[in-house]
């Protein structure tokens, strides 16, 4: 018998609305409501501050304010169509279907922490979620978002080293895969999300229900993983379930099955790279649309960011169709909002996808304003922007998860 204890959420002490995040700054006199920098200013001051970093975008409490050099959106041999430079050199997406704005604004880490305060958001995909799943994670633990390969190919930066927390989302650069790599990359990036507070309490802990047999198979390929972080705005849970095949299989030692912490000392829990067959009783195995009724609930989940696994299995007219299961789902749980997460275009390899060419939104039979579209924004992309031929870097990770939590708190025009 499976004794099922909820993945609890703690509420937080800060009783606060997602609209607490909209405001923009308010200004403190008419003069600096009336300082509106120029487009012409932007590129002066980019040219002036060429190489600098830091200060060059405003920042806000919850904001930044990341300047345009619109001038770069003409040379594509920097920088794509629909995308130009901030003044810190760092590729930002302004899009096809309108002129480079003189500015752009993005949460800020602290705007993160906001959005997510309180909230238990889940993701169930393949690993190109994963990876985005990752680069979240990891934003909130190292407070900075991180500068790979991709972005230090841009003007002449290509002899700079990629940061640590890159091995997040690219191990294949930082060692062999073999049989022991992958299941010490998942001991090691859990370790990597992982950070401390004050007097040495946890401020982020992280688990991870992992193991990857060699040679690579499917069904005995694990990966689960639940992220717990401490923040002034309330408790924030981040949640990865694997899904390949349409199909997710969740360990009885690890949540929602046993909670985060157990205080039972009779617990087997096993640990990250060693939960494989043998080592472990899973206490569920179903597919996306059963994850979705059985296992959010028990998650407390808030959000959900899915997609039913392997593009080459699940092309476009699978997910339209599941579109359709997703709307019934979120009429009848309305406290739990569920967002299907595109695949991502690639114009070269063996995955060659290209966006629909009215929107994702658009190709989905029943239609969602709460959809995260990656099609459009990896359109197009240069290749060393991804590290393999399905698999993105820091830039466009940073911007799906822009969008993923401008979905969630949704920013002022």
């Amino acid at each position: 018998i499976l004794y099922i204890s909820k993945f609890v959420q703690p509420q937080s002490n800060e009783q606060s609305s997602d609209n607490d995040l909209v405001p923009f700054v308010t200004a403190k006199s008419e003069t600096e409501a009336n300082d509106v920098i120029t487009e012409t200013e932007v590129a002066k001051k980019f040219k002036e501050n060429n190489g600098a970093t830091g200060e060059l975008n405003p920042t806000h409490r919850y904001k930044t304010v990341h300047l345009i050099d619109k001038d770069s959106s003409t040379n594509t041999s920097i920088i794509p169509k629909g995308w130009c430079l901030d003044m810190d050199d760092t590729p930002q997406h302004v899009g096809l279907d309108r002129e480079p704005p003189s500015s752009i604004r993005h949460y800020n880490h602290e705007g993160y922490e906001k959005c997510l305060g309180g909230k238990t958001v889940v993701f169930v995909g393949d690993s190109r979620v994963r990876y985005q799943f990752m680069h979240l994670a990891s934003f909130l633990v190292s407070k900075r978002f991180m500068r790979c390969q991709d972005v230090h190919s841009l003007k002449g930066k290509s002899g700079l080293l990629p940061d640590p927390e890159c091995y997040l989302i690219d191990h294949k650069h930082h060692k062999q895969m073999s049989k022991e790599s992958w299941n010490s990359w998942y001991k090691k990036s859990t370790a990597m999300l992982e950070s401390s507070g004050e007097n040495n309490t946890k401020q982020q802990d992280s688990l991870c229900d992992c193991y990857r047999p060699h040679p690579f198979k499917p069904s005995q390929t694990y990966e689960n993983r639940f992220i717990k972080r401490s923040t002034p705005h309330g408790e924030v849970n981040l949640i990865y379930l694997q899904n390949f095949e349409n199909i997710i299989k969740i360990n009885s030692e690890y949540p929602p099955f046993l909670s985060y912490f157990p205080t039972s000392s009779s617990s087997k829990r096993c640990d990250a790279g060693e939960c494989g067959q043998g080592n472990r009783t899973n206490a569920f195995e179903g597919n996306l649309n059963a994850t979705l009724e059985n296992i959010l609930p028990l998650l407390n989940a808030t959000h959900a960011f899915v997609n039913l696994g392997w593009n080459h299995l699940y092309n476009l007219k699978a997910q339209s169709e599941f579109s359709c299961v997703i709307s019934e789902f979120v009429q009848n749980h309305p406290g739990i909002e569920v967002n299907l997460i595109s695949h991502i275009s690639t114009s070269f390899g063996q995955d060659k996808s290209k966006p629909p060419p009215n929107g994702f939104a658009k190709a989905l039979k029943c239609a969602s304003d709460g959809v995260i579209d990656r099609y459009g924004i990896a359109n197009n992309v240069p290749t060393n922007w991804y590290w393999d031929n399905q698999h993105v870097l820091s830039i466009l990770n940073k911007e799906f998860n822009h969008q993923l939590i401008e979905t969630i708190c949704p920013l002022e025009n």
